[in-house]
């Protein structure tokens, strides 16, 4: 573990001073050197957390980030990130601090139970007792080799211990909990154990790998993190793929942009029902239509299907951890004619006009080239993204990323900062106004901390618009407002200058390009404000 986010606090205070040292410009000899980042607000340090594994992933230096908070309610502040991370498989290690056994159920302030908060969304929990003055050295070195081995998981584990996510140590200290100005000790080293890259889970099945038919009228679901053998697969047997921006396979001749508008067109609902075969790789969430394709199936493949592989859906024929080797080779020469009439029949790309959603998602898209970074905000915006992101070459494709585990909304500037940081590279995040607000916190890194650089564009539209295309916009037009749309009213340039963030409006396609094209120079916010927006 190289990365430390710490939230400042008393109980946490002998991690704390630890850490300083150890992350400090000159470490003293013997203390390991790690990144340590601090931030004020424990619900934004998770979801830093959880940014700075996916970035170090996406270097391909992958490895588990510690978590450090002090006791009571910051330790409750950490389970939206937790979740997040437990349904993505993200390998965090969470250390908070608790009081010792003699002052817990006493009345002692800032004391709560934590033993066991998060339950199911972590790979494993220890409550770690204070030391005993005549206790022999080593237990420390055992738990953190074990904490770290069951957060990275196991390709040798076929269960959800094998498989990537949070674990939870609640260590207790007792006062003194001031810095003992003593030489960092010798450590033997426990290595935890090996499990090759961190998101890739272990091959899992029951039974007979079912075989792949290049006759057959198949069709192929990439979701969340299918990576590029989704693609292979559509491409050796001719098969359409219908691909989310976060699938990692948005690319090639097989790929439909659009698809989900498609699949509520007539053409489309027609070549639906002549699907014989749909194989689903990763997670996908975005689309209704999608969902119906998926339900309506007759013959169901899930592999890949995220952290949670048991959530796949119940009728499917087959469930496998990965895409097996059989999958990415065709048993006969394909026959085109299926694909083609997909490629006939459905849209290249959706229409971009006017000043909208669309247009502001297509400008983002355009501003990242090959070797950018995008973190997308899970609502309106990933949608719009869905809606007007091309079928890339694998010469062009952008990294895109979202937290797509529970589809949450908190965290997302957090989520992207720590992306950035992990990363060692540059990031561009797309979010809703709403997405934006309810983590502007994440904005505040103070002046001691690294600031990477992050363009956040913001697509201030008044409000929780995507309600607008769900059942509830059936309702009386003043209830919706207040209890879906929420409009905020917020002036986001002032929210930003208080946060010492420079921030840009854009009220047009050739402001936001001219904006998009700026350098990036730490973090900066470009706020697209749509028309009726009652600010900005």
């Amino acid at each position: 573990v190289e990365d430390f986010v710490l939230a400042p606090g008393s109980r946490s205070g002998p991690l704390a001073h630890a850490l300083a040292e150890a992350g400090s410009r000159n470490p003293p000899l013997g203390a390991p050197r790690v990144n340590l980042h601090v931030r004020v607000d424990e619900r934004s340090a998770a979801f830093l957390a959880l940014g700075i594994a996916r970035g170090r992933a996406i270097a391909g230096s992958a490895r588990a980030v510690g978590l450090v908070t002090t006791s009571g309610t910051a330790v409750g502040n950490l389970m939206p990130a937790v979740m997040e991370a437990h349904h993505s498989g993200v390998p965090i290690v969470l250390l908070t601090a608790d009081r010792p056994g003699e002052l817990r159920g006493v009345g002692a302030n800032q004391t709560t139970d934590q033993v066991g908060l998060f339950d199911r969304f972590v790979r494993w929990s220890s409550d770690v007792s204070a030391p005993l003055d005549d206790e022999a050295a080593g237990r420390a070195s055992r738990l953190a080799a074990r904490a770290v081995s069951e957060a990275i998981g196991s390709p040798s584990r076929d269960d959800m211990t094998g498989v990537p996510g949070p674990v939870h140590l609640n260590v207790e200290f007792r006062d003194p909990l001031g810095p003992d100005g003593g030489s960092w000790p010798d450590v033997a080293r426990v290595d935890p154990t090996p499990s090759g890259s961190l998101y890739v889970v272990p091959p899992w099945s029951v039974g007979e790998i079912p075989a792949l038919k290049s006759a057959d009228r198949g069709i192929v679901i990439a979701g969340d993190g299918a990576g590029d053998a989704a693609r292979i697969v559509a491409e050796v047997h001719s098969w359409p793929l219908l691909a989310e921006p976060t699938s990692g396979a948005r690319v090639g001749p097989t790929c439909i942009p659009d698809y989900a508008r498609f699949l509520t067109s007539a053409a489309g609902r027609d070549l639906a029902q002549q699907v014989q075969q749909v194989v689903v790789i990763g997670r996908p969430t975005l689309s209704r239509s999608v969902q119906t394709l998926i339900a309506n199936a007759s013959s169901l493949l899930v592999a890949g299907h995220g952290a949670r592989w048991r959530e796949a859906p119940l009728h499917a024929t087959r469930v496998l951890h990965r895409v097996p080797q059989s999958w990415l080779t065709s048993d006969a020469p394909p026959a085109p004619q299926w694909l083609d009439a997909w490629r006939r029949a459905a849209p290249r790309a959706a229409p971009r006009d006017g000043w909208n959603s669309r247009s502001v998602a297509a400008e983002f898209v355009a501003s990242l080239d090959s070797s950018g970074i995008g973190v997308i905000g899970s609502s309106g915006a990933i949608r719009a993204v869905d809606r007007v992101a091309p079928a890339w070459t694998s010469e062009s494709a952008p990294l895109l990323l979202a937290n797509r585990g529970v589809s949450g909304i908190d965290g997302t500037v957090s989520t992207a900062i720590g992306v950035a940081l992990g990363a060692g590279a540059p990031v561009s995040a797309l979010l809703g106004d709403l997405t934006f607000l309810h983590d502007i916190g994440g904005l505040l890194v103070g002046p001691l901390e690294r600031r990477p650089d992050v363009r956040i564009v913001v697509l201030n539209d008044g409000g929780g618009t995507i309600f607008g295309d769900l059942e509830h916009a059936t309702g009386p037009a003043e209830h919706v407002e207040r209890v879906f749309t929420t409009p905020h009213g917020a002036a986001l340039g002032d929210l930003c200058a208080g946060y010492g963030v420079p921030h840009l409006v854009a009220r047009s396609t050739p402001e936001l390009g001219a904006a998009l094209r700026r350098p990036r120079r730490g973090i900066d916010v470009v706020e697209a404000v749509l028309a009726g927006t009652q600010f900005g």
